[in-house]
């Protein structure tokens, strides 16, 4: 194909885009100031191998945090708040992360999109968030890695977006002229255009590190590779090209003049891996990134190898979520997500490795929370306050304080520390009238605390940031955008009239908080039906300057009526001057407690049941009016001596972090306690399944009737080196074993698999089972599959032959692997490895579940590894929602 014609080709394409695209708002100065002021202040270049800053070597731990420019955690697919996007990135920068790599600019195809069609025109709506987000990590000094389109039919587009227009199938990306001039004008639109926040073009802002080619291209071409690095950095001289594929090096990245960057993504990583490809990229005199690695995967044996290794430049772990709008944190479940400080143990060590690695390299992990918290709701149940908070960026935990009055005394309202998970948080007291603070700490340090919210012992309250106009009723005229004192304000976008409405049953009060000028041009107005609306007397208070104006406070009693809304009032020219960036609302509680909660029935283990295994889960009825539950489950009818006591509990149901002992009688109720009182269920019984006394196969080999049987049950991973299943006579003196003969490969590891229909090995100990080890010098890992969730253990090398038992307690998840609970119940596959670059052959025989002996510990050929001596009860005060 002539590349100077098609080059030619997309350059008449680009002739309409290249000039600079201003963002709205732009114009009119909204949002340009100081406040947008960068620290990234110089460019990143590159050196050969390496990155620099200045005269220094730039090296970085940085995660992925794509979804920054349109988002598919909000109840669909949406642009994100710009507290969600200032939040993900403060969390980034909190862990000492000073790169981040996002999808932001692979957006075509849905209508949210900056491209939703070839035909449809740019969407230049989408841009507001990218704006944000590229403007705020300038501010706080992260920079950005952005890739440009997507191998992958994502909910924000693809590359299929740009062929699928001409009838074309996924690989004429790579081939076709019209196609690679789409792809060239959506770049242009995309690089040139200018900041409506900072005023600058994006190919001009040091913030963005690297213009990355696409995520995970797998048809990329020498000759498209070349023409497209040449073209972006022709129009991004001062900033870095970057290219990678979805596994290992492509290697025509290695031999592109134009390409500085090469990115290669890792699940899972290994160091050995990761060192062996950056010194592959290196030799070539290209810097190298692991673009994405597996977050699950961060510990010291991944992470600290590397930090010596100079020719390591970055690692990004994928991916970052931060904290949700209303509470917690924002779900996503796709294996790899990770929350800072962590949902559990295993993310907090994964975590703790991360921030390890960034300050080995110079990162700044903060040592306080960065953001403030905020209390965005505060309802009732059974009487008792619940209240919500939208968490703080960098914040180990919270404190949620109480008090009578807005100036204190402050008293902590439970003791220890909570987490972004116990929000919804119940005070289990009923204190009347009350007011509410929660402090974020982090690693003992006090942090910003919450502006005081005051709930009335039958009140409700919502608190409306103002972020999306979800809370809201209606709203006319009105824009939200994003405030440089850090907040988003929502502002007249136009003369016309403005107003934002909510509904809210038995409203009380409100407060509006503003940023103008001068005094706010707005007036409250109530509604008894929604349609007629009358003014209602307000009070004004002045507050502090900030960055966009002087804060105002504005309050107004509503008493008995629906309906509330907030009307910019003003000569019409001056309206934009008042923004609205906060309100409150007051409303009755909508359930008030009359008495003490109903009578109610436990639910499950059914009365008087026998062979029960956990039990999983306990559940009841729910009791009307109640505020709380508390489970109490003991060997005794009198419920004396409980091994499990969970209260706070506003659940229906509760899950014990462990099994109760077997074969035992079990008696528990629960209480449901309200405002005014308390009821308890009718004491319930059961009793626990025995262990089993006799060993459970998974196989002997015997079945086989061939080798090539065999092979056809245990499956090679076809990623590892060659590994043949053969059968052999067993080392035991009886029967078939499975031999494995390894050819040594540069995976430096083998193995094999068989999926059968589920085994039950509940109660069992561990895993037994034959080795002869005499021909191969490698590690051995056996590994399990129970109820979709990975289980291993690996034996060192030179371990000798024979018997070996591994009990469950022994096992851990990989690093590669999504967490989850072990389910003995539910075993599907079975899987065994040798790891490292060694030729040779292991035999194994005889895998089989063992169970609890007296004689577990002694007299036993083989290896013992330990002994699981029981299983454990639990005692928590589970106080969420």
């Amino acid at each position: 194909m002539n590349y100077v014609r098609l080059l030619r080709v997309a350059t008449i394409a680009l002739t309409m885009v290249t000039t600079a695209v201003v963002g709205p708002g732009a114009a009119a100065g909204h949002g340009t100031s100081g406040s947008w002021t960068s620290l990234n202040h110089r460019f990143v270049t590159r050196d050969g191998a390496e990155l620099r800053v200045g005269d220094r070597q730039f090296r970085f731990a940085g995660t992925n945090i794509y979804w920054l420019g349109l988002d598919e955690n909000v109840g669909g697919v949406d642009y994100p708040t710009y507290f969600r996007i200032r939040d993900a990135l403060d969390t980034a920068k909190a862990m000492g992360m000073t790169v981040v790599r996002s999808h932001l600019l692979a957006s075509t195809g849905h209508p949210k999109t900056l491209l939703p069609g070839k035909d449809a025109g740019f969407n230049d709506e989408a841009f507001r968030t990218i704006d944000y987000a590229i403007a705020y990590a300038g501010r706080i000094g992260v920079r950005l890695i952005l890739p440009l389109t997507d191998n992958w039919a994502y909910y924000h587009g693809g590359h299929a977006d740009f062929t699928q227009p001409y009838g074309l199938p996924d690989s004429a990306f790579y081939t076709d002229p019209r196609v690679i001039a789409d792809y060239q004008a959506y770049a242009s639109h995309a690089m040139h255009r200018v900041n409506a926040l900072t005023g600058k073009r994006y190919l001009d802002d040091p913030t963005i590190m690297a213009w990355e080619l696409g995520n995970e291209l797998e048809g990329m071409t020498p000759e498209w590779i070349n023409a497209n690095a040449a073209t972006f950095a022709a129009w991004a001289p001062r900033q870095l090209i970057a290219a990678g594929r979805r596994f290992d090096i492509d290697p025509d990245t290695l031999a592109a003049a134009d390409v500085d960057i090469v990115d290669v993504h890792y699940y899972p990583p290994t160091a050995a891996k990761v060192r062996a490809d950056a010194a592959t990229v290196a030799a070539a005199g290209k810097v190298y990134i692991a673009g994405e690695y597996a977050s699950t995967a961060a510990s010291s044996a991944l992470l600290d190898p590397l930090v010596a290794d100079r020719t390591v430049t970055g690692m990004l772990s994928w991916s970052l979520f931060g904290h949700h709008d209303r509470s917690g944190f924002v779900p996503h479940d796709d294996g790899f997500t990770f929350h800072y400080p962590g949902d559990d143990e295993r993310m907090v060590a994964a975590n703790q490795a991360q921030l390890a690695f960034a300050r080995a390299l110079g990162g700044s992990v903060a040592t306080e929370p960065v953001g403030t918290p905020l209390i965005t709701a505060i309802d009732k149940r059974g009487g008792l306050n619940v209240l919500r908070w939208r968490g703080a960026a960098g914040a180990g935990g919270y404190r949620v304080e109480r008090s009578r009055s807005a100036h204190g005394p402050w008293r902590p309202a439970h003791s220890g520390l909570l987490s972004d998970n116990n929000t919804p948080w119940t005070d289990l007291t009923a204190p009347g009238d009350a007011w509410y603070r929660v402090v974020a700490v982090n690693a003992g340090r006090t942090g910003p605390r919450s502006e005081p919210q005051d709930a009335g012992a039958t009140e409700t309250v919502l608190t409306d940031p103002m972020e999306t106009f979800a809370l809201t009723d209606s709203h006319a005229g009105v824009e939200i955008r994003p405030s440089g004192a850090g907040h988003a304000v929502a502002r007249p976008t136009g003369p016309a009239g403005s107003s934002i409405s909510w509904h809210r049953t038995g409203l009380r009060r409100v407060r509006f908080e503003a940023v103008a000028a001068q005094r706010p041009d707005l007036a409250v107005q109530v509604s008894d039906d929604g349609a007629t609306w009358r003014t209602v007397r307000t009070r004004v208070q002045r507050g502090e300057r900030v960055a966009d104006g002087t804060r105002f406070t504005i309050t107004a009693t509503v008493p008995g009526v629906d309906d509330v809304r907030v009307v910019w009032t003003g000569p019409a020219a001056e309206r934009g001057r008042t923004g609205v960036h906060r309100a409150t609302l007051w409303a009755a509680d909508p359930a008030p407690v009359t008495g003490s909660p109903a009578s109610f029935a436990l639910v499950a283990p059914a009365a008087g049941a026998t062979e029960v295994i956990g039990p999983r889960s306990f559940s009841w009825a729910p009791a009307a009016g109640a505020g709380y539950y508390t489970l109490t489950v003991s060997r005794r009818a009198d419920l004396g001596d409980p091994v499990i006591s969970a209260t706070g509990l506003a659940a229906t149901s509760y899950s014990p972090a462990q099994g109760l002992d077997p074969a035992t009688t079990w008696y528990w109720s629960v209480r449901a306690t309200n405002a005014a009182g308390r009821t308890s269920a009718p004491l319930g019984t059961f009793t626990t399944r025995a262990l089993p006394t006799a060993p459970t196969t998974i196989d002997d080999y015997d079945q086989y009737g061939t080798s090539a049987a065999l092979g056809e049950a245990y499956v090679r991973n076809a990623g590892g080196d060659v590994v043949t299943p053969a059968l052999v006579a067993s080392p035991a003196g009886t029967g078939q074993a499975m031999r494995l003969d390894v050819t040594a490969g540069a995976a430096a590891y083998a193995g094999v698999t068989r999926t059968f229909a589920p085994i039950d090995l509940w109660g069992q100990q561990g895993l037994e089972l034959t080795l002869d080890r005499s021909g191969t010098q490698a590690t051995v890992s056996i590994q399990f599959v129970a109820n979709g969730v990975y289980w291993e253990h690996t034996f060192a090398a030179g371990t000798t032959s024979g018997v070996v038992r591994v009990p469950f307690t022994a096992f851990a998840q990989p690093s590669w692997a999504p967490s989850g609970a072990l389910d003995l119940q539910n075993v599907t596959q079975l899987s065994i490895y040798l790891g490292g670059a060694h030729a040779g052959h292991l035999i194994v025989d005889d895998v089989r579940a063992y169970p609890f002996t007296a004689d577990a510990g002694s007299g036993r050929p083989g290896e013992e590894i330990g002994i699981h001596t029981g299983l454990l009860s639990t005692d928590c005060h589970c106080n969420s929602s």
